[in-house]
């Protein structure tokens, strides 16, 4: 459109790092989504909303892999959407009853991000999410897909991991 390219600057999302945060304890949170959990279990979570480009599915054929190789691991979803149903039925249907837990809205999102161990992101189509910025904020390990401005906040296998959109191994 004939704009001059010295000109032209990308900005990221961002968030303040320095703001004082007073999350909820792990325990407290999870009781008060209703998550069961147990000592010593593994909590990935992932906060969302539960529509098509956001591809849960592939997050739950990749949990059914991983809790072969890890029994401890669990997942939760904060979020809601159009999808939720058909989600749960999946979940249901392949055998993560147990497993993976449907939260729905989340108004405390520090808190969420504090009782999770491992944060995630499976979308196929992004920008730059707040949901990776904010997982970081809280120190939590993060896998993501290869979407947007993804490979700008992770160095794959350095500071997290990436993989391509719809790959569930």
């Amino acid at each position: 459109r004939g704009f001059p390219a010295d000109r032209i600057y990308t900005l990221y999302n961002g968030i303040d790092f320095t703001t004082p945060i007073h999350p909820a304890p792990k325990e407290e949170f999870l009781k008060s989504v209703g998550m069961e959990w147990e000592e010593g279990d593994v909590i990935a979570g992932i906060a969302v909303r539960l529509s098509p480009v956001k591809d849960v599915p592939t997050l739950l054929k990749a949990m059914q892999i991983a809790c072969r190789e890890n029994p401890r691991l669990k997942l939760l979803i904060g979020g809601d959407g159009e999808d939720r149903q058909k989600l749960e039925a999946m979940t249901r249907d392949l055998g993560l009853a147990g497993k993976v837990h449907f939260a729905g809205w989340i108004n405390d999102i520090n808190s969420f991000y504090h009782a999770i161990d491992i944060n995630l992101l499976t979308s196929i189509s992004e920008t730059f999410p707040y949901s990776l910025t904010e997982g970081t904020r809280m120190h939590r390990a993060t896998i993501a897909s290869r979407v947007g401005g993804v490979p700008v906040l992770i160095d794959d296998g350095v500071n997290g991991l990436i993989f391509e959109p719809g790959d569930e191994k």
